[in-house]
């Protein structure tokens, strides 16, 4: 009678400090010790047909420390799922069974009507804890005749019925790592494919690229067939048809041949069940590499001005040579400055390997030296002046030539003269 009451009084305790402990409507987050826990539905996503049995495991997933009490509590869509029955390991990673009465409401539990399953036990009094992952429990369901949605999710709706991994009282279970599942009930069959496109990168008269996988999916229920075929010669598929049960995904090889492919850039796509359709791209590299193309080098010489000496108003022609020694056209601003002073500019464009000469013409109508500066170059000219001046007077070469001619005539005039006095 005494080994009775201290079996009992275990599950009692810790069904009390549970109780107390875990808020209601309140997902409990892990203790401070060092222990993190997990749950997980698997598989994550069911497709299934109307009034189809199926089943789903719900899995304690360790990633640090131990345990020893376990609740499981599901919601679920009840006008789409029912369940028809849980089944609990018969025996533990600890190699011992479950121990199931932890408190009120006990075992295994659900409401179809509401929507939710709850499983609870705890390891067998006195054995070991446990520091392994392991199944939790096989829910056994089966969809009605409503086509739809439903998640399956762990929750906490009340302190008893709560999703808990723990030892006693402390709760250390990690929700950030509990992964819930989805079942599709009664859409129709739907395919889909990942990824969208493919490409591949290959050298002329080299190897094949390696080959690159699809996957095929039939995301709806019921059962999908599905065909490939693509518009290319040097595209293959391996398998190209199939059947995918709901839920299921196949995947698929998809292969390029470049031989005899020259270099360039191809497209190609691929149709699946006739109506999907994904593109294929293929480049093919040149084995031969190109060399760079080098830019554009541009320099200016040989600059030329003509006449260097000019009377006010006369036109000079200042010239230069712009060549392009590298290998793309290029644009060259030529500016001429001329005492330091913009005095004109132009853009001219120089293919690769020629030259360009830039023409100017300037005239200045005051005397004096002009310096002048054309891209690196630089150079001179002068105005001077060579006659009458702008305002009337007589330029100095002209004075002295009217004093020349002045002094011939008064000695011409003297010599007269004196001649003609002898004479008399």
């Amino acid at each position: 009678m005494i080994k009775f009451w201290r079996l009992l009084s275990v599950p009692i305790v810790v069904g009390v400090c549970i109780g107390l402990l875990l808020v209601p409507g309140t997902p409990p987050q892990a203790a401070a010790q060092a222990n993190e826990w997990g749950l997980e539905i698997e598989p994550a996503m069911n497709a299934k047909d109307f009034n189809e049995s199926f089943m789903v495991n719900a899995s304690v997933v360790r990633y640090d420390g131990d345990s020893a009490v376990y609740i499981m509590y599901v919601e679920f869509n009840g006008t789409l799922l029912n369940v028809t029955g849980v089944d609990i390991p018969a025996t533990l990673p600890n190699g011992f069974p479950p121990f199931e009465p932890l408190g009120p409401g006990s075992g295994s539990t659900w409401d179809n009507t509401t929507g939710w399953v709850r499983t609870a036990y705890t390891k067998s009094p006195g054995k070991p804890d446990i520091n392994l992952s392991f199944t939790f429990a096989n829910i056994h369901f089966t969809t009605l005749g409503v086509p739809g949605i439903t998640n399956l999710n762990f929750s906490c709706p009340d302190p008893i019925n709560c999703t808990f991994v723990g030892i006693g009282a402390s709760n250390y279970l990690n929700w950030t790592k509990v992964v819930n599942g989805t079942v599709k009930v009664g859409l129709p069959p739907t395919i889909s494919v990942s990824p969208h496109n493919l490409t591949f990168n290959a050298i002329e008269a080299g190897e094949n690229p390696p080959d690159q996988t699809l996957e095929l999916c039939n995301s709806g229920a019921g059962t999908l067939s599905w065909s490939l075929t693509d518009n290319a010669g040097w595209l293959s598929e391996t398998p190209t048809s199939g059947s995918l049960g709901g839920g299921e995904c196949e995947d698929v090889t998809v292969s390029v041949d470049v031989n005899g492919m020259e270099s360039g850039d191809y497209s190609a796509a691929i149709t699946i069940t006739g109506s999907l359709e994904m593109a294929v791209n293929l480049h093919v590299e040149s084995a031969t590499p190109v060399e760079p193309v080098e830019p554009a080098n541009l320099s200016a010489s040989s600059l030329s001005i003509s006449p260097q000496q000019v009377e006010p108003g006369q036109e000079v022609t200042i010239s230069i040579n712009v060549a392009n020694t590298g290998g793309e056209t290029g644009s060259y601003n030529a500016v001429l400055y001329i005492n330091g002073v913009v005095e004109d500019s132009q853009s001219v464009s120089v293919a690769a390997g020629t030259s360009k000469n830039v023409i100017f013409t300037v005239s200045k109508s005051k005397a004096g030296v002009y310096d002048v500066s054309l891209g690196e170059q630089s150079g001179q000219f002068e105005v001077v002046n060579t006659g009458w001046s702008g305002g009337g007077g007589l330029s100095t070469g002209g004075i002295i030539a009217i004093v020349v001619v002045v002094i011939a005539l008064i000695v011409a005039l003297v010599f007269i003269l004196r001649r003609t006095r002898r004479e008399v």
